[in-house]
């Protein structure tokens, strides 16, 4: 079933027809009960006219890379190989961190960098095409000629905020490999992938002719050359299938309640029972409380999408790879399958009735919504009674009117998304979103 079920509309659709809607032509999936690998299995092909995906074929793990990288980096703390709390300066040979809001009193540490609360520079990483060159770390994180993205430099007072920073891993990428003299594949092989038996998983860059899953658009257009090149390997370059990523959370899971030979439960609790800042936890993000507090993270890059939770208590839990960018979707859906057939409280569907709505009663919600003074500006398209959330980078949700309590309440058939509009004295509008109100500015045309 979608994600979003409309009463009386929406029927049941086979796993094969709900890719071929959103465009993705491969997919891996693998459930864990219990804290075991219950099954993994995989749907569809490589790319159009390319070979069925194997049980070996490799996806774009995206961010996922992130917790698989603080993962590491605790067997070698660990190990007494390497400190969390040590200002990383001293930890890096082959480049200096620029001078920015760091200081004697607030150093940027590994800890930090795991738990975005070193004050880098925010944000993630476009790729680099296939037959190109591809830049090293020290250029990347110094934004040398050839390189796409902003140097890495401490923006905040490390400690003060949270900022998700694929250069803070990028770093702490290259601290790692510093201090253990290498390279960051055999470094993760030695210390995560063969202690979690993970038999396929890699952060090496993939060559033409390997068992890969291509990369496809949201549109189902094929990624150049079938995939990006991600040399920022911690933060983003992990490559897998679902079951070694399952058999990774399982370990993690026997650690949490003292029962693996690869993760010191003390250690664990530690990490993953601190507080979470904006809802994220060295490496994972976490979701519930209690008994249902889940680990989760998700990784996108271009053409791919991945997801994986647990249930820390239960070890209920599941992870998808999908080679369309249309995978998140996709991926809510099987979860929510998933949920069903075991009876988990977590990833049900949204269920809503659909409203009709005129474009007179919608007339005047079009223009620009700024979220605080410094925060983002979304627009909102409207084409007769039609609207359109358009966000920064350039997603379009076309949104659908609901039935609700409150006035003119509309939803994203596809990702959930909801949205709400309320008019005000003089014309004032306001757009509620994820929790946030946005204002519509003053000069924002519809």
């Amino acid at each position: 079933m979608p994600s979003v079920v409309f009463e009386g509309e929406t029927q049941a659709q086979r796993l094969s027809a709900r890719m071929a809607e959103q465009h993705v032509p491969g997919l891996g999936v693998a459930v864990i009960r219990a804290g075991r690998l219950d099954w993994a299995a995989v749907y569809g092909v490589r790319a159009v006219g390319k070979p069925a995906v194997s049980c070996r074929t490799l996806f774009q793990a995206g961010s996922l890379a992130k917790p698989a990288t603080v993962l590491a980096a605790l067997r070698l703390a660990d190990a007494g190989r390497l400190d969390w709390d040590r200002d990383v300066a001293a930890l890096l040979r082959g480049v200096q961190l620029p001078a920015g809001k760091q200081s004697a009193e607030h150093p940027v540490t590994l800890r930090k960098l795991f738990a975005h609360t070193a004050g880098i520079t925010p944000g993630g990483y476009p790729g680099y095409a296939q037959g190109g060159p591809v830049p090293s770390l020290v250029d990347i994180v110094t934004a040398a000629p050839g390189t796409n993205t902003p140097r890495v430099e401490v923006l905040d007072t490390p400690g003060a905020n949270l900022r998700y920073s694929g250069g803070g891993y990028t770093l702490a990428q290259i601290a790692m490999q510093d201090t253990q003299g290498l390279a960051f594949e055999p470094l993760m092989r030695r210390w995560l992938f063969e202690p979690a038996k993970m038999r396929v998983a890699t952060f090496a860059l993939q060559s033409p002719g390997a068992d890969v899953a291509e990369g496809h658009a949201d549109s189902g257009a094929a990624v150049p050359g079938g995939w990006l090149h991600l040399p920022e390997s911690a933060a983003a370059g992990l490559w897998s299938n679902a079951s070694d990523l399952a058999l990774l959370l399982t370990e993690v899971w026997k650690g949490y309640h003292g029962h693996s030979a690869v993760f010191r439960q003390a250690s664990l609790r530690k990490l993953l029972d601190t507080p979470p800042i904006d809802g994220h936890v060295y490496g994972f993000r976490v979701v519930g409380e209690g008994d249902q507090r889940l680990l989760v993270h998700y990784g996108g890059t271009t053409g791919y999408n991945a997801g994986m939770a647990i249930n820390l208590r239960t070890g209920d839990g599941a992870v998808y790879l999908a080679n369309g960018e249309g995978g998140r979707g996709l991926g809510n859906e099987v979860l929510v399958a998933v949920s069903h057939l075991y009876g988990w409280p977590q990833f049900h569907e949204t269920r809503v009735r659909r409203a009709s709505l005129d474009s007179a009663a919608v007339a005047g919600l079009g223009g620009r919504y700024a979220f605080g003074a410094s925060g983002p500006r979304v627009v909102v398209e409207q084409t007769q009674a039609e609207l359109t959330l358009v966000f920064p980078n350039g997603d379009r949700y076309l949104l659908t009117p609901i039935e609700a309590s409150e006035p003119l309440q509309f939803i994203h058939a596809g990702r959930g998304v909801r949205a709400g509009f309320q008019r005000g004295a003089a014309g004032v509008v306001t757009l509620q979103l994820y929790g946030q109100q946005g204002l519509r500015e003053a000069d924002a045309k519809p």
